[in-house]
């Protein structure tokens, strides 16, 4: 990865508490899902729903749209919306255009639900989609789709505005990014021969490569997750064959150093057992990490998770997600986890085909097993929507 010109002398770190990810003013009890609806045929809309209904069936209306960007072309299966808290504000970030197109992050400001601004790296080609982004402190970290390749570093400042700091040229396409929970590393999954890489994250947002590093029995990873403690890497990857099947889904696990380099630990499930990848997999830590969700086409299945001594077991739960009327496929797309609330533990789970919908799902807290709630899946309104990507606010404790 080489720096490809400093773009804004960085200003001055505004909140040392960036990294909270703390509940809005007044609405620490109110659980909200939001979307990156990624309409490729006009313009752009994030959409807010929120938890409501009963603990036997949770709903989840729609209670806001919010216009981002017109995107050129489609995104792809990466995490494309995030929110942080800045002081008093809580901010939504979108990105925009997914693998070409402009390359634009969105920000918006809660509770008044107000555009800030548009961002665009000037130093980039005019097509470099924004694909995915990361929160991690005070930086909002992009990748950029389209050859050749980047990564940028923005520093998030009062009022959900964003500063280019600096734009880096990678020899891959970018993936799925996630930040250590301490702010140390940066790690993305990747179309690489490789396929997993690290970066340490520096004082004023710089990034330094540390990989890129062998995955095991897999030719791309896909989704990714961190322990709390910041010290192992989850990556969800696609199997070859043979004896693999091209489709296959694996686990490999990493060590995170404390300079940011990894040390591959381990891989599970390089058998079939966890299903098809062929759109990607997922995996999601549980808040209590006592399990791991793993989705893959239109299953979920849960797995028994320690950390050290590392163990994955099967649990012998697992979901299949419901299809609507008219649909013959499903591919799910990422998942967030949502804590103890009225309507229990759940996971959240975006649902791409020609009707773009959230999936809701309770949880066991003694087996992890998982139940798809009674009116689930919910549609989202925007018909041209092709969500992969979704967070949750408040959002895990880590």
């Amino acid at each position: 990865m080489k720096p490809y010109g400093k773009a804004f002398a960085a200003a001055a770190i505004l909140f040392a508490g960036v990294a909270a990810f703390a509940p809005s003013p007044g609405a620490s009890s109110e659980h909200f899902v939001i979307v990156n609806d990624n309409d490729i045929t006009g313009t752009n809309y994030g959409t807010v729903l929120k938890l409501t209904g009963t603990k036997q069936n949770p709903l989840l209306p729609q209670v806001a749209s919010l216009a981002t960007y017109v995107p050129s072309a489609a995104g792809g299966p990466v995490p494309s919306v995030q929110v942080t808290a800045v002081g008093q504000d809580v901010c939504a970030f979108f990105a925009e255009a997914g693998f070409s197109g402009p390359n634009v992050v969105s920000s918006f400001k809660y509770p008044s639900l107000s555009l800030v601004g548009n961002y665009t790296d000037p130093q980039l080609p005019p097509t470099e989609g924004t694909a995915a982004i990361v929160v991690s402190g005070h930086y909002l970290v992009a990748s950029y789709g389209a050859f050749p390749f980047y990564l940028a570093t923005w520093q998030i400042g009062a009022g959900c505005t964003l500063t280019l700091l600096e734009s880096y040229e990678t020899p891959y396409q970018i993936l799925n990014m996630a930040a250590t929970p301490n702010g140390n590393a940066l790690l993305v999954s990747d179309y690489g021969d490789s396929s997993v890489d690290s970066f340490a994250i520096g004082s004023g947002g710089t990034l330094t490569e540390r990989g890129p590093y062998g995955v095991v029995n897999a030719e791309a990873a896909w989704g990714l997750d961190i322990t709390a403690d910041s010290k192992l890497a989850i990556f969800d990857m696609q199997g070859f064959g043979p004896p693999y099947d091209d489709n296959e889904t694996e686990i490999n696990t990493f060590v995170i150093n404390a300079d940011g380099s990894l040390r591959a630990q381990g891989n599970f499930g390089a058998d079939g057992s966890l299903g098809d990848a062929h759109s990607g997999g997922w995996v999601r830590l549980s808040p209590g990490q006592k399990f791991l969700f793993v989705s893959s086409g239109t299953n979920v299945t849960t797995l028994n998770f320690t950390e050290s001594p590392l163990n994955l077991s099967y649990s012998g739960c697992l979901t299949a997600l419901r299809i609507p009327n008219g649909e013959s496929t499903l591919n799910a797309g990422t998942m967030a986890t949502v804590g103890t609330t009225g309507a229990g533990s759940g996971i959240y789970i975006a649902e791409n085909f020609d009707f773009s919908t959230i999936a809701l799902l309770s949880v066991n807290p003694t087996t992890g097993c998982t139940t798809e709630t009674a009116s689930s899946p919910f549609l989202l309104s925007d018909p041209n929507a092709g969500i992969w990507s979704l967070v949750s606010w408040p959002p895990r404790p880590f």
